[in-house]
């Protein structure tokens, strides 16, 4: 016990530079990935500096869950967690502290802190944990499912108070998992991409012996149809009269074979010029222009603050008539993204470069870039 508390404590010399870096769990007894404890009674914990106590004792957990009888303090640099009934044997036990406590000083924690030990003769190291939110906000009606690269269910669980979760004891063989975070919106416990708010983590969620931990894995689930936003600048050195009109085509809208369509619509074949000529036609309502619509001045940024989310393309005309926002393919310049966009649900995309008219085949339009 003496040597945790003397190796803990850490104090910055007076009149130094504020305290930015966050506390950490040091050590413990047992110690970290040990084995053969036995049934213990009682754990140690040892921290990097002195510790606000509150913020360390609400972020406390333990796995298997464990009913505590106490939990003393040595200053504020080592806590004894105490337990009512021993440890059972043959059991990995992870102790552990989510993100969020805090030093003297205020300085917040933000990664998970754990203490791993086993009282048997084997650990199991497969850990997933972080947080998982609807609509950025906390809550305890999401449900998790954690299935494996075969598909089938392994777990379900429900995240706490705050968001926070934690599944243990996983195969740290190499797998591929997938993990989704749903709001269920029909009440039947059952997760349907149609209608049911969610967010999956997939393809690098792997666990391996050099990599057993995979913690702070953050999931927001939201509304599937949830708008979002795209946005950039527009830029012409077209010095002509007119007014540009830029609109959102969703992806439906591709050559009969398939594929791309050219950066100038003029160059399409006919047939695919008069669709597309029809596609943007679509009369105005009468409240203005929607949406997927914009009128742009000669330069300066755009925005689609609410897009639908999905594929689409950015299509812009300028408008030499009266103003009509309708696109006439023989008298009109015209471009169209190297698409299409794919704008996530409540997510955003930004262009930082958007020139017309074209200057040459595919370098009118630079490639979008997402925006955190």
């Amino acid at each position: 016990l003496a040597a945790l508390q003397g190796c803990a404590r850490v104090r910055p010399p007076s009149g130094g530079e504020p305290d930015t870096a966050p506390p950490g769990l040091t050590g413990g007894r047992p110690a970290p990935g040990s084995t053969g404890s036995g049934p213990l009674s009682e754990v140690l914990l040892g921290f990097s500096e002195p510790v606000d106590r509150g913020s360390v004792q609400a972020a406390l957990r333990v796995e298997p869950p464990r009913l505590l009888r106490s939990l003393r303090w040595t200053g504020d640099t080592l806590l004894a967690v105490r337990f009512w009934d021993p440890l059972p044997a043959d059991t990995s036990v992870d102790v552990y502290l989510v993100p969020g406590w805090r030093d003297r000083h205020r300085v917040a924690q933000p990664e998970w802190q754990v203490l791993s030990f086993a009282t048997g003769d084997s650990l199991r190291p497969g850990w997933l944990a972080g947080q998982a939110r609807f609509k950025g906000q906390a809550s305890r009606a999401l449900h998790l499912a954690l299935s494996d690269s075969a598909g089938g269910l392994q777990r379900r669980a429900r995240p706490d108070a705050r968001g926070d979760f934690v599944f243990r004891g996983l195969p740290a063989d190499g797998r591929a998992w997938r993990l989704v975070a749903w709001q269920d919106a029909d009440g039947d416990s059952l997760f349907d991409p149609a209608h049911d708010f969610a967010d999956t983590l997939r393809d690098s969620l792997r666990l391996t012996l050099a990599q057993p931990r995979r913690l702070g894995l953050q999931l927001n689930a939201i509304d599937p149809r949830e708008p979002g936003e795209l946005s950039g600048h527009f830029s012409c050195a077209d010095t002509l009269p007119g007014v540009y009109f830029l609109r959102l085509l969703p992806d439906s809208f591709r050559l009969a074979d398939g594929s791309r369509p050219a950066d100038d619509p003029g160059l399409l074949p006919e047939a695919e010029r008069a669709r597309l000529a029809a596609l943007v036609a679509r009369p105005v309502g009468a409240a203005g222009l929607p949406d997927t619509w914009l009128r742009l001045a000669q330069d300066g940024p755009f925005a689609f603050a609410a897009a639908p989310p999905g594929a689409h393309w950015l299509f812009v005309h300028k408008d030499l008539g009266a103003a009509d926002s309708l696109w006439d393919p023989a008298q009109e310049p015209a471009g169209l993204s190297a698409g299409p966009l794919r704008l996530p649900p409540g997510g955003s995309l930004s262009w930082p470069r958007f020139a017309f008219p074209l200057a040459a085949a595919g370098d009118s339009l630079s490639p979008p870039g997402r925006a955190p």
